[in-house]
């Protein structure tokens, strides 16, 4: 009986129809057979011309044709590498006298990953070693290509291979270059000029590029996976961006986006999923990953990141501790904290002398702590810290508004007012507050004469605080959230510029500086009754009642 070679998307004839068909029309079998056998092969030996599409290169093409940049993330297996390596190929086989970079982490990588997968979309002809005066071909699997080089006869392209550590060691290695296409023989043909695989790096590398591919209007890939979280540079992409489609993801029952806009970068969001890949071994992914907790499943199987590879909380999670009015898909929500029997209110500050105040409230319960509100807050005044070249700088938030102690006590009890909310006690950074002015007063006592009264922070050592606020984010992640498996903070959806900051604050001295304030807030916060934190006050008790968990 004629043999199907099995495929994960051509589907043979059953057994069944074979013989069937051996028996009705044996002729129509053959050709069936010889068309079956001969697209397999096609597909292995001409991937770039014959190969099969999966659904997110799609949705990369579409986003370089909208955007100067993509950056593309992708689940366990999904693809991306070979994908970028075909739309890259495409572009170097469609468009005349063009010049391609292409960065990766360091030679090994460049070798053993890029260079390998640009080599198997190389049309078949040209899968030899080539050599005449329009072109260069020569590519071993131990060295990758020679000279890390290659120039493309048919249109005189020359692609480069180049490392990171390479422009870490030399940022000059790019000046005088310009990359990308003036001329593409093809309809619709994608200007590629640089592509960056698996980008670890900050801004400078790109800033770079950007010049170089403005001439010729030519555009940027970048491929990200996001398994051991985010970089700042990262989450500039990221952040605030709009999801233009979605699909539905079969491990967490729920849709996920699969094409995003960053307004911050103008750019494009493409995230691949580990299911659309057929040859990728997606049952054996999604066994792996049955018992696994959301965070796990959203960065394995569908490439969404969900956390800062920096961060000094790992267990902080904005799909877990980041509240709204509206149920999550947790069934959790911001409580109504203006019910002043099952919540106590606390208000922390900490001031500077260069910039404006920056500040938290929260309610407090039995076992839980709200962050219900940050000033200044970034739908407001916008962003306190931004991601800059390389380090974090002060943003908009930050830039004093010239306001007094006393416009800051009219202004705090303006939004203790909007909240409805009392503030049972206020926690001020002990050495500024602690700082007398030329009248040899300092904040604790300037605020008091406007009966705005403050208590210091506590002085234990950075890491005491960052070690106990670990403990207020702990969770099982591998349960199912409940009662008893659950964290004990929660911070409201609006309070953005301090979820940046516990997303991205690593403790870098000068480096991030500008996220230390609102992590600082929290610290204090936590630390509050020598370590145990803020409690909750009964007010018809007259007790206070201690929250689970503790330093």
């Amino acid at each position: 009986m004629i043999e199907f070679t099995k495929h994960a998307i051509l589907q043979p004839p059953t057994d069944e129809e074979i013989v069937l068909l051996g028996e009705k029309d044996p002729k129509l079998l053959s050709e069936l057979h010889r068309a079956h056998e001969g697209r397999i092969r096609a597909a292995q030996e001409d991937p770039l011309r014959y190969g099969f599409e999966l659904p997110g290169w799609g949705r990369i093409r579409e986003a370089l044709q909208d955007y100067n940049e993509v950056i593309t993330f992708g689940g366990n297996r999904s693809g991306k590498t070979t994908g970028c390596a075909k739309l890259l190929m495409q572009t170097v086989t469609s468009c005349n006298d063009g010049h391609v970079v292409c960065f990766s982490q360091n030679a090994d990588t460049s070798i053993k990953v890029q260079q390998s997968a640009v080599w198997e979309m190389m049309p078949k002809e040209f899968r030899k070693k080539t050599k005449s005066i329009d072109g260069y071909i020569n590519y071993s699997m131990q060295n990758g290509f020679t000279g890390s080089s290659f120039i493309f006869p048919d249109t005189r392209t020359r692609v480069d291979f180049k490392t990171y550590t390479q422009f870490s060691n030399n940022q000059t290695i790019l000046e005088g270059f310009e990359f990308g296409f003036n001329e593409c023989n093809a309809m619709n043909a994608l200007n590629i000029g640089a592509w960056l695989d698996e980008y670890l790096g900050d801004a400078a590398l790109v800033n770079t590029l950007r010049f170089r591919l403005a001439t010729r209007n030519s555009r940027m890939l970048l491929g990200f996976t996001p398994i051991d979280g985010f970089t700042p540079f990262v989450s500039e992409y990221l952040k605030g961006a709009e999801t233009l489609q979605v699909r539905e993801a079969e491990l967490l029952e729920r849709d996920v986006p699969v094409q995003q806009y960053s307004p911050s970068r103008d750019a494009g969001i493409v995230y691949l999923h580990s299911d659309e890949n057929p040859f990728g071994g997606y049952d054996r992914i999604a066994k792996d990953l049955k018992n696994s907790s959301e965070d796990e499943i959203l960065v394995r199987a569908y490439g969404v990141p969900v956390k800062s590879m920096t961060s000094l909380l790992p267990m902080f999670s904005t799909s877990v501790n980041v509240l709204s009015n509206e149920p999550n898909r947790h069934g959790m929500q911001m409580p109504d904290f203006t019910d002043k029997k099952h919540y106590t209110c606390y208000h922390i500050v900490d001031p500077a002398g260069a910039r404006n105040f920056s500040c938290i409230w929260a309610a407090v319960s039995y076992d839980n702590v709200y962050i219900i509100r940050e000033w200044p807050d970034r739908d407001t005044y916008g962003e306190w810290a931004i991601f800059g070249d390389p380090k974090w700088k002060f943003g908009p938030a930050a830039k004093k508004i010239g306001l007094d102690i006393g416009s800051y006590v009219s202004l705090f009890e303006e939004i203790e007012e909007e909240l409805n909310i009392e503030v049972q006690e206020r926690v001020g950074d002990s050495r500024y507050f602690a700082r007398e002015n030329e009248n040899n007063e300092d904040l604790f006592t300037v605020f008091a004469d406007y009966d705005m009264h403050f208590i210091p922070s506590s002085g234990k050592h950075e890491d005491t605080g960052i070690a106990a606020l670990d403990e207020w984010f702990a969770y099982n992640p591998d349960a199912e959230l409940d009662k008893a498996n659950s964290p004990v903070c929660y911070i409201d959806s609006s309070c953005k510029n301090l979820i940046d900051s516990l997303l991205n604050y690593s403790a870098q001295g000068k480096s991030d500086e500008p996220l230390k304030d609102f992590f600082d807030l929290m610290r204090y916060l936590r630390m509050m009754n020598a370590g145990d934190g803020p409690d909750h006050y009964d007010k018809d008790l007259l007790q206070q009642q201690p929250k689970k968990g503790g330093y």
